[in-house]
């Protein structure tokens, strides 16, 4: 009589030491999202990568001011543009706290 063994093998993320921060990629771009009328905008972000995207495919967005919170844990197409510590924070300091209306001074 034989005895089979099986081995089971479980795949297993590897928690990174540190978090991804979309906001410190060369990919995250900040564009105008236009308002109702013609010079008033919202600022938004996006993955100039295309690793944004909602399930049925469309581009996903962000609000500005809620970037410096966006992480993974790993991006195929991250390019850090400095020390993702103090650049995070410095942006938390700069962002505006809520979702603002701006003019273009035409």
């Amino acid at each position: 009589m034989t005895k089979e063994v099986y081995t089971t093998t479980t795949s297993q993320k590897t928690a990174s030491p540190h978090k991804v921060y979309c906001a410190n990629c060369s990919h995250c771009k900040l564009l105008r999202s236009p308002l109702g009328s013609g010079n008033q905008y919202q600022l938004r972000v996006r993955c100039d990568a295309g690793k944004w995207r909602k399930k049925l495919g469309d581009e996903k967005v962000y609000k500005y001011f809620t970037i410096a919170r966006r992480s993974i844990e790993s991006c195929d197409a991250y390019e850090p543009m400095g020390d993702p510590k103090e650049y995070i924070r410095e942006l938390k300091k700069t962002l505006p706290i809520k979702d603002e209306v701006y003019n273009d001074l035409i």
